[in-house]
C-alpha cells in the first residue's frame, strides 16, 4: 500500500518521470493491483444493488480480474511489438504495467456506481459515466505509453490499434470455419 501511494504522489510531482520509474522497475504488482481494481470496478458498476451470495461477488471479481490480466497481458504482447519498431522502449512488459496502472483510472466508475445506487435518477447517466471513463482510461494509457516509449500519441493509437488485427484475424479465420463447417454438415 506505502508502494502504491509513494507511486500516486510521484506521479502527481512529475507523470512522466513516475510513470517511467514504474515501468523500467517493473512494478508488476502494482500493475495487478490496478487490474483488481478495475476488476472491482466492474463488478461493482453492474451487480449494485444486485442481491449476489458473497460467493458470487469473488467468483465474478475473480473472473474479470482474470479477464483484465489476460487482455492486458495480449494487448501488451501484441502493442509491443508494433511499438519496438519505432522506439527503443521496454517493450511489453512496459505496456502490461501502463495498461494495470490505467486500472486505477477506472476507479472512478465506483464514484458514480455507488451513489448511483442510492438515487435512482442517476441510474440512466450510467452509460454516460461509463464511457467517459473508459475515455479517460484510454488517455491515460495513451499519454504514459508515449511517454515511456517516447513516441507521438498518434503512434501509440497506432501500436494499441494494431492488436486489434490479429483478433480481428482470427475471428474472421473462426467465422470462416464454422460456415465452412455449416456447409459439410447440410
Amino acid at each position: 500500500m506505502l508502494t502504491l501511494l509513494n507511486a500516486y504522489f510521484a506521479y502527481d510531482k512529475d507523470p512522466a518521470q513516475a510513470v517511467r520509474g514504474l515501468v523500467e522497475g517493473r512494478r508488476f504488482g502494482t500493475a495487478v493491483a490496478g487490474y483488481a481494481v478495475a476488476a472491482l470496478c466492474w463488478v461493482v458498476f453492474f451487480w449494485t444493488g444486485a442481491e449476489l451470495s458473497a460467493w458470487g461477488l469473488l467468483w465474478r471479481f475473480a473472473f474479470f480480474w482474470l479477464l483484465e490480466m489476460t487482455v492486458g497481458y495480449l494487448w501488451a504482447a501484441l502493442s509491443g511489438l508494433f511499438l519496438n519498431f519505432f522506439s527503443a522502449g521496454n517493450g511489453p512488459s512496459a505496456l502490461f504495467v501502463v495498461l494495470g496502472l490505467s486500472g486505477f483510472v477506472q476507479g472512478l466508475l465506483l464514484c458514480f456506481a455507488l451513489p448511483a445506487a442510492l438515487v435512482p435518477w442517476l441510474k440512466p447517466l450510467a452509460a454516460l459515466a461509463l464511457v467517459v471513463v473508459l475515455l479517460l482510461r484510454l488517455v491515460f494509457v495513451l499519454r504514459n505509453i508515449s511517454r515511456t516509449a517516447q513516441v507521438s500519441i498518434n503512434k501509440a493509437f497506432g501500436a494499441l490499434c494494431f492488436a486489434l488485427i490479429p483478433v480481428a484475424a482470427g475471428l474472421l479465420l473462426c467465422g470462416g470455419a464454422f460456415c465452412l463447417m455449416l456447409a459439410f454438415l447440410f
